[in-house]
């Protein structure tokens, strides 16, 4: 008998090792599991597949189609490209470019104006494997034109409350309710928010964060900003009126950090300390959040992790065209930062300083 090991065959070790994952990540892409994104399956399987080692039907399926040398087009509106609310897309598109080159599918990004949606993008959606519609909502103009085609999009950073179309967007119901839950705990009892209203998935992270702080019995206000170029401006008028209106006001949460980052600067303008006399939480936790002094209170959405989610949504659509639409919803995580701090006992009028 020979009992010297077959030294031939590869490990999962092995496998792991190439891949630059763990061995417990490569036994769950082997055996098929859920939960893992297509571009670390992809790189599993591939590796498995370069080494020789014997694959299961399950793990050959597990990824769905392969993503190499499919047509991927990606929409978004150009105004929501650029100056505050382009810094949240940025990291989403610098993930996709780096999947379209590890999984080998050829990306088309598109930046429109609603007056280019023309027959020519109509044509060039015809001609594509996968669509990716980021920050756009079912009902704009755009994505009733492209839904037109043969090609499902996936909506990227949005909603469809109707569930007719795949979709992930960060947990925005929770991360509003986990703002107010913050400044709950540090004793906040008149509260506010502000930012737009025009968005779907803007309006869920306002509802969360009222409906726990009503729950509580504090005190709301709302201070609803325009659709148009919401941000440092905007959102100072909006503290010094707050303030004016109700001085006792001690805590804020507002849309995204650029919109805090306004209240940040109003606050510091009319000699309010921050977070001595009024906290502020924000939402994103963008690179300039870090950056701000003092450090921005705020909630971090993981935006590689939406591109990461969106390409193994477009992949199962791909391989389910008649599969019931999904809609992905990821965790946020609190940043403490330095401007959510405890309440006293009443706000501090702005010119009390």
């Amino acid at each position: 008998m020979n009992d010297t090991p077959d030294i031939s065959r590869p490990r999962q070790s092995d496998i792991a090792q190439r891949a630059g994952v763990s061995i417990s990540t490569v036994s769950r892409v082997l055996a098929g599991e859920k939960g893992i994104s297509a571009s670390i399956q992809t790189k599993v399987l591939g590796v498995a597949a370069e080494l020789g080692y014997p694959l299961r039907p399950t793990a050959n399926q597990a990824s769905g189609v392969t993503l190499e040398g499919k047509k991927i087009l990606a929409l978004m509106a150009a105004e929501r490209a650029t100056g505050d609310i382009g810094a949240f897309y940025h990291d989403i598109f610098d993930t996709l470019r780096s999947l379209a080159q590890t999984d080998g599918f050829e990306l088309d990004i598109r930046l429109l104006h609603q007056k280019q949606i023309d027959e020519a993008l109509t044509q060039r959606v015809c001609e594509v494997d996968g669509l990716l519609a980021i920050g756009l909502d079912p009902e704009d103009e755009i994505i009733h034109r492209i839904t037109q085609g043969v090609v499902q999009p996936v909506l990227v950073n949005s909603a469809d409350p109707a569930m007719l179309m795949d979709c992930i967007s960060p947990s925005n119901f929770y991360g509003g309710a986990m703002a107010a839950r913050r400044l709950l705990e540090l004793g906040h009892r008149k509260v506010a928010y502000i930012g737009p209203h025009h968005r779907h998935t803007i309006r869920e992270r306002m509802r969360g964060f009222r409906q726990t702080i009503e729950e509580e019995g504090a005190t709301y206000e709302e201070c609803l900003l325009s659709t148009v170029e919401s941000g440092f401006g905007q959102a100072g008028d909006a503290v010094r009126q707050l303030l004016a209106k109700d001085p006792g006001t001690t805590g804020i949460f507002c849309m995204n950090d650029a919109i805090a980052l306004g209240a940040l600067g109003a606050a510091q303008e009319l000699g309010l300390a921050v977070p001595d006399d009024l906290s502020i939480i924000g939402f994103d936790d963008l690179p300039f959040a870090e950056l701000s002094t003092p450090r921005l209170s705020t909630i971090r959405v993981d935006r590689r992790e939406i591109a990461r989610e969106a390409v193994e949504l477009l992949r199962r659509r791909m391989t389910e065209p008649s599969a019931n639409a999904r809609h992905i919803q990821l965790g946020v995580q609190l940043v403490e930062g330095q401007t959510a701090g405890q309440a006293k006992n009443t706000g501090k009028a702005a010119g009390d300083a």
